[in-house]
């Protein structure tokens, strides 16, 4: 009996998660004015969107007090909501608000999702009016990123109003703050005010560039946005590829007990580079460490094992792997390694050529199999088996079809073959018939 009561608690408390999440229709075209929604567009064979329901479903409790309306919608019933919205892949995640429209570019968990709305359902510049709530500020990103523009009070000249704008396009893609220069503690002191800062990594950073446009400014906050050597999943590769910077992937296995002090050193290596050596490599690379060796094979169009190096050009989509041993990895190596590539003097692989698109076809299309087998073995069936039974049996018949013909038309000449009689025979039987003529016949 207790055990019935577990089991009816649990459908209820299950039912209760789901339903948060609403599932919409053609009519979202109509509704998306309707206040803020976080909605996730899905399929429903789709292996990684069956993964991301969980974690969807937790957030959409999470944001329950929240103004944003948590949704999904189902792109293989409704694609014309999906093409509306532009999603290309699955799952995607959006926040929309009215004519504003930001794509999750994260982390799919919880944690990301949730900080992707709290980003996007604010002010695009957020107000930092004394040292305390900078402080607040400075504790709340302690490990991530911000960017504060310091003024002297008047907030309608030119930079603030670049600052503005950028901060609007990418208010899903970092924190925007703004305040005067008294707002700022005494150890920070910018060389000229007003100006544009940001804080990572116990440090802070001011814009600089000679170029004072706003798509200067835009392109200093893109390589800025992201600590110097954050961990990350596939799902931040998109994002960080619009840094226009080469990434430098470090890509390990830390549950690997046998390779456990190579990937420290690994690691190690890595950090060192990004943050001691930012003047000499922070302009032209990101560096980032990662667990998902399947990002790393989708990139390779291969089938790699852990410890991997990579260097991927995000503008040309070559990559670089090292010319060295990874387990003799050195700083000097690898310095020496990322100086070859940034010189274009090492190897390159991939790029966007024919015979590159035409392995990628196959090797998305093979993929893509392979995630259908894992996720449901009955559908995987139902999509590739039943239409190579049909096609079977067509072809089968149609072979079959081609026989019978060509046997009748074997049998039709032999008997046309039996059929032939001599000439001799022929005008034998000709006066045959004529002396059989009816007596009523006249003749000529």
């Amino acid at each position: 009996m207790k055990n019935i009561y577990s089991v009816l608690l649990l459908g209820q408390f299950l039912g209760c998660i789901q339903s948060h999440v609403i599932e919409l229709d053609q009519s979202f075209l109509e509704r998306k004015n309707e206040g803020m929604w976080l909605v996730e567009f899905y399929a429903p064979w789709c292996g990684h969107c069956k993964k991301l329901e969980p974690i969807y479903h937790q957030v959409s409790v999470t944001l329950k007090s929240h103004p944003v309306r948590v949704a999904k919608l189902d792109c293989t019933r409704f694609s014309s909501v999906a093409s509306a919205f532009d999603v290309a892949g699955f799952p995607t995640i959006k926040f929309i608000n009215g004519d504003k429209v930001y794509t999750h570019r994260g982390e799919r968990s919880e944690e990301d999702i949730v900080e992707f709305v709290k980003k996007a359902s604010g002010p695009p510049v957020r107000n930092m009016a004394s040292i305390g709530k900078f402080n607040e500020g400075k504790q709340e990103h302690r490990d991530g990123v911000f960017f504060f523009y310091a003024g002297d009070g008047n907030f309608e000249n030119d930079l603030y109003k670049k600052y503005s704008n950028v901060a609007d396009k990418m208010a899903a893609q970092a924190y925007f703050y703004a305040g005067t220069e008294k707002t700022l503690p005494k150890d920070v002191k910018p060389a000229k005010i007003p100006t544009v800062l940001v804080f990572k990594d116990q440090a802070w950073f001011e814009y600089s560039a000679p170029d004072t446009s706003m798509s200067s400014l835009e392109r200093w906050i893109n390589g800025e946005r992201f600590t110097s050597f954050p961990k990350v999943s596939g799902g931040n590769i998109n994002d960080m590829a619009e840094s226009g910077k080469s990434l430098v992937m470090f890509v390990v296995n830390p549950e690997d007990r046998e390779k456990f002090d190579l990937t420290h050193r690994i690691k190690d290596v890595g950090k060192t580079m990004a943050v001691k050596y930012r003047e000499i490599f922070h302009s032209d690379f990101q560096f980032l460490w990662m667990t998902d060796v399947e990002t790393v094979n989708s990139i390779t169009m291969a089938f790699l094992a852990t410890p991997v190096i990579l260097v991927l050009n995000t503008q040309t989509h070559f990559f670089y792997f090292p010319d060295f041993v990874i387990s003799d990895i050195t700083i000097d190596k690898m310095s020496d390694f990322l100086n070859k590539v940034r010189e274009e003097k090492i190897e390159p692989h991939g790029g966007t050529g024919f015979f590159q698109r035409l392995k990628r076809i196959f090797y998305d299309i093979f993929t893509t199999v392979i995630s259908i087998w894992q996720s449901s073995h009955w559908l995987f069936l139902f999509m590739f088996g039943l239409p190579t039974a049909v096609v079977s049996i067509v072809c089968y018949s149609i072979c079959c079809m081609e026989v019978t013909e060509d046997s009748q038309e074997e049998d039709s000449e032999f008997d046309e073959e039996e059929e032939y009689l001599p000439p001799e025979e022929i005008d034998q039987e000709t006066e045959n018939l004529q002396s059989s003529k009816p007596f009523h016949e006249k003749s000529d």
